[in-house]
Parts: C-alpha cells; sequence; structure tokens
C-alpha cells in the first residue's frame, strides 16, 4: 500500500466490467477509479443505467455470472485486494463481439466465494435498491438478520456467553467502581451497552442504566447486578461452549492464511499478471485488426507469449510453498482435534446451535430497535410482506449492521418511499454513520439527496467517473460540461419579481454501450465537443486540492481552453 492510502477504507483502482450478452458485449464500468476516506460518506451520482449500481456490486463481488464479469482492476477493502486472484478465476477467449468462449476454474472459484463470505457482512455490507426483492419471501425478518450474525459473529457470541455463566462477584464490583467514575450520563450508557453485549445480558441493558441514575451506594448496586445476571443465567456446559470457541477460531485461522496465500500469490506473479493482461489486450486488437497491422501485432502477441512461458519459469514461489504447508497442517489438525465436535455438530447440529440462535435473536431485536422499528418483539417474527416499504428498508439497514461492518454501501436506499419515510431513512444513516464510525458509500440520482449526504462526490457517465470533488465544491463550481447540464436541471425557485425559468436539459440520450463512443463517451451530448474528444478519453486528473475531472476541456493544471 502506498503512503498516505491507509486512511482509506476502500479503493478501487482500473475496474473494469463487462456482460456478454447474445447482442455484444456491454461495457458498463470502464477504468473507475476512486477511494472512500474512514468515516466518510462519499456519494455517487449520475443518470440511470450510468453504472453506480454495477459499481457497487462490483465491489462486493456480486455480478451476475452468468453475463457478466469484473474483467480486471483493483479493489481494496480494508488494505486487501479482493481480486488478487482475478485472472486464475476464469479464462476468457473473445473472438468477437458475440463469440466469447469463457473456462471457469473451480478449484480458485470455491476458494475465492470462501473468502468473499467473511469479507461481505463483516467489512463491508449493501443495502439494496428495492427491499421487497432483497429479503428472502419465506423467511421471517428474524431469521434474515441472525443468518449474518451467526456467520462472523459466533466466537464473540462464545465468549460472551462463557463470561454471562463465569461471571462472579469481583467481575461486577469493578465493572461497578468504573461505571461510578463516570460522570457524564451518555459515556455512562455507551459503556453499559458494551458490558451488557461482552457479557451477554443485553435484556438487563435498560435495568442497569436505571440502577446506576437512581442508585449511588456500590454494594446495591452489585447485589442487584448480581441478581439480574443469576436470572440471564442458562446453566449451559461452558466446557462445550469454549470446544465451539475453539473451533470457530481455528477456521478464522484458516481464512486468514488463506488471506495471505492469496497476497502472496499475487505478489508474487504481478509480472506474470501485467504481461498476461497485455496478452489479453493484443488478442481483442488482434480480432479487430487487419492486413499488415494484423500480421505485427500476431508477431507481438507470439513475444509476450515467449515472455510469459520465462517468468512463469522465474517465479519464486518459496513463501507460498511454505503457505499451502500451514494451510493443510492446520486442516489436518482440524481434523483430529474437532473429529468428535464435527460428528456432533451433524447429529446434534439443532441443538448445539440453540445457545448461539438465542444470543443472535437478542442482537437482531437490538438492530431493530437501534434502527427505530416499532413493536420489535413482532416485526422479529413477521414476513417481508408484512411490513410496509420503510420498515423493510429499515430491516435491510439492520441487516447490514447486523456484523458491525467498517463500510456501508447504500444502493438509492430511498427509492420508492414517500417523503416522509425517505427523510427518516436519510436521517436514519446519518446517524448510524456518527453512532458506528462506518464509512458509507451513497449512490443515488437525486442530487438534492447529495448535497444532504455527502462529503464527497463522484459523477458517473456511461461507465466512467467523469468528475470527483467535495460536495460544496462540485456544487459551487462544478467542472465537466455533464455535471454543468446535471446543475442546470435542477428547478429553481424565482427570485423575487423574477419569472421562473426555463428549465435546462442535456440533450440526446444515455449511449448504447454495447457500442460506446469512441474517445470522451460524453461527446456527442456536449456542447463544447473538440476534435480530440472523438478521438481519446481524457484521463481523470487533478484540477485543483481535491478536485478531479476527465475532460479534455481542462489540460494539467485545471485551466480551461
Amino acid at each position: 500500500m502506498n503512503p498516505g492510502q491507509d486512511e482509506y477504507y476502500v479503493r478501487v483502482e482500473n475496474l473494469v466490467t463487462r456482460f456478454f450478452t447474445s447482442k455484444g458485449i456491454v461495457k458498463a464500468i470502464d477504468d473507475v477509479s476512486f477511494a472512500v476516506k474512514k468515516g466518510e460518506i462519499f456519494g455517487l451520482v449520475g443518470e440511470s443505467g450510468c453504472g453506480k449500481s454495477v459499481t457497487a456490486s462490483s465491489i462486493m463481488d456480486l455480478i451476475p455470472d452468468p453475463p457478466g464479469r469484473i474483467l480486471s482492476g483493483k479493489i481494496y477493502i480494508d488494505g486487501f485486494n479482493i481480486l488478487s486472484d482475478l485472472q486464475k478465476l476464469v479464462t476468457i477467449k473473445i473472438k468477437n463481439e458475440t463469440n466469447v468462449k469463457i473456462k471457469r476454474h473451480k478449484r480458485y472459484l470455491k476458494r475465492h466465494n470462501l473468502v468473499l463470505s467473511k469479507i461481505r457482512g463483516k467489512k463491508v455490507a449493501m443495502i439494496f435498491q428495492e427491499p421487497f426483492l432483497a429479503l428472502n419471501p419465506v423467511l421471517t425478518v428474524g431469521d434474515q438478520i441472525m443468518e449474518s450474525i451467526l456467520l462472523h459473529e459466533r466466537i464473540e457470541i462464545a465468549n460472551a456467553i462463557i463470561r454471562r455463566e463465569t461471571m462472579g462477584v469481583d467481575d461486577i464490583r469493578a465493572f461497578t467502581e468504573q461505571m461510578l467514575k463516570l460522570t457524564d450520563a451518555e459515556e455512562r450508557k455507551k459503556a453499559i451497552n458494551n458490558w451488557v453485549r461482552n457479557f451477554g445480558v443485553s435484556e438487563i441493558e435498560r435495568s442497569v442504566i436505571d440502577l446506576f441514575d437512581n442508585q449511588k451506594d456500590p454494594e446495591i448496586i452489585v447485589r442487584e447486578i448480581m441478581r439480574l445476571v443469576q436470572e440471564e443465567r442458562t446453566g449451559i456446559n461452558v466446557r462445550n461452549m469454549a470446544r465451539a470457541r475453539d473451533y470457530y477460531k481455528m477456521q478464522d485461522q484458516l481464512f486468514s492464511l488463506n488471506l495471505k496465500l492469496i497476497d502472496a500469490e499475487s505478489r508474487a506473479e504481478a509480472e506474470v499478471m501485467d504481461i498476461q493482461q497485455q496478452l489479453n489486450n493484443l488478442m481483442v486488437e488482434f480480432i479487430k485488426s487487419k492486413g499488415e497491422e494484423k500480421e505485427q501485432i500476431g508477431k507481438r502477441i507470439k513475444e509476450l507469449r515467449s515472455q510469459l512461458r520465462q517468468k512463469r519459469k522465474q517465479v519464486d514461489r518459496t513463501a507460498i510453498k511454505q503457505l499451502r504447508k500451514e494451510i493443510s497442517s492446520l486442516r489436518r489438525k482440524m481434523n483430529i482435534s474437532f473429529m468428535g465436535y464435527r460428528v456432533k455438530r451433524v447429529l446434534l447440529r439443532k441443538r448445539m446451535d440453540k445457545p448461539f440462535r438465542v444470543e443472535a435473536r437478542r442482537r437482531a431485536l437490538e438492530l431493530l430497535q437501534l434502527v427505530n422499528i416499532a413493536e420489535p418483539t413482532r416485526v422479529i417474527d413477521s414476513y417481508p410482506h408484512e411490513l410496509s416499504g420503510g420498515m423493510q428498508q429499515r430491516v435491510m439497514i439492520a441487516m447490514a449492521l447486523a456484523s458491525e461492518p467498517k463500510m456501508l454501501i447504500a444502493d438509492e436506499p430511498t427509492t420508492a418511499l414517500d417523503v416522509t419515510t425517505q427523510a427518516q431513512i436519510l436521517d436514519l444513516i446519518k446517524e448510524l454513520r456518527r453512532v458506528t464510525e462506518s464509512s458509507v458509500l451513497f449512490i443515488t440520482h437525486d442530487l438534492a439527496v447529495i448535497a444532504e449526504m455527502c462529503d464527497r462526490v463522484g459523477v458517473m457517465y456511461a461507465g466512467n467517473l467523469v468528475e470527483e470533488a467535495t460536495t460544496e465544491e462540485l456544487f459551487f463550481n462544478a467542472r465537466h460540461p455533464y455535471t454543468q447540464g446535471l446543475l442546470q436541471s435542477i428547478p429553481k425557485l424565482p427570485a423575487n419579481g423574477t419569472k421562473f425559468q426555463k428549465l435546462q436539459s442535456i440533450p440526446g440520450s444515455v449511449p448504447n454501450l454495447i457500442y460506446p463512443p469512441a474517445g470522451c463517451r460524453f461527446h456527442p451530448r456536449c456542447p463544447y465537443k473538440m476534435d480530440i474528444c472523438e478521438k481519446e478519453k481524457p484521463r481523470l486528473i487533478d484540477v485543483s486540492k481535491g478536485h478531479k475531472v476527465a475532460c479534455w476541456l481542462y489540460p494539467e493544471g485545471g485551466v480551461i481552453k
């Protein structure tokens, strides 16, 4: 990672996503790069069909395959590139626009999907555009929220149960002394919330808060908390719970080793991948070329293939072999140490999962309360069709927050909601961002929402990022002609004594991305079109501090031509 980039939680570099259809290849995302800082709300805005949702799905690696595929690029989530093994997952041969052969490599796909299943929900989560379509109609709301908790939080749940069942008077006395030292009521509430979660006694939180508000005698407080904890205890076998925790810890170790292996493979084969990418690009050019140009490209392809074979022989695989040995050793250890536990899990799965499900249900209720759902004890056992659109969207937000991810992707979360509910959902996302200190990638086509919600904004057009700036800079000093057109199309109230002005519109329509325009994709609709716009695609360059534009009107330094 380059210096200064650790402030970013998600970085997207040179992302290319395609959809292979019977009518041709849809160039949905073309060389998109941006980054989301820790704790900020970054907005993506643009017309329908510009690639906002495809960008979000690419970050989650949820592009439907077939027909879609991420062809190239890097997506760093908390420092790890989830596309490190991209070139190993499939082999793609493009003969022409409608004749594409894709061979999927099951071994690498299985490992890739395992890694992504641990990252999705835990490090980054998504609030989908249509909650009614995203929610499973045959599962209750509670089961769907609990699914993420049970997938990612089993070690924390096991530790909380063990602490609850083994908690003594000394633990409660130390906690009481710590709380009595806190004079600020809000700080004390946060500390109590953390304590009840860590000790698996969330249901007594309200009682503990009231106790500290009304009582100052430490002995009375200790005695009362001990009584409340005794009521919450279930008498579960702590030894069996510790055994389950150790099993899930070993699974986490295996996951960490797989991350290191993927990273080591990508580093060792970086040069190989670069040559392979050049080869893929030349193959596309070879198909389109004719005559002498075709012969020259053919010779270059032969040279690159020779270089590729040599580089593969030179790659140092010592670290890779060592990591593979460690993974094999850990798997053998798991098979030997936990053979009895795994057999019991197969035979007694429901019984062994019961304490985890009880705790997961408690946490699901907390989440429903957090997103301000009325009657959470009723809603948790309801099916999606029994809820209103606003409640379904709140459930989606609760699902996204279930494993406390540090990054939320909100894909048009207010679509099809009435104005009042929209305002409530937007306020809720801002409040959750403040409370959880998470980053948010906010996707919308509504500039008013962007102005209210976002710290920085990226403007997309036809699969390209054309402008990026702080929200204030974008609204008061838009540089790209497309961004200027979007802002001019916003209805404005007339000043005193003046007439309503006619709304401005951007001429033309979004291009067909199977056959997008050459050069700048906006040039057929641009009032400032130049000859170079039709031939070469502009790069996204800095025109001022924190302000980037992809337009030939602005050379290096940001001076308009």
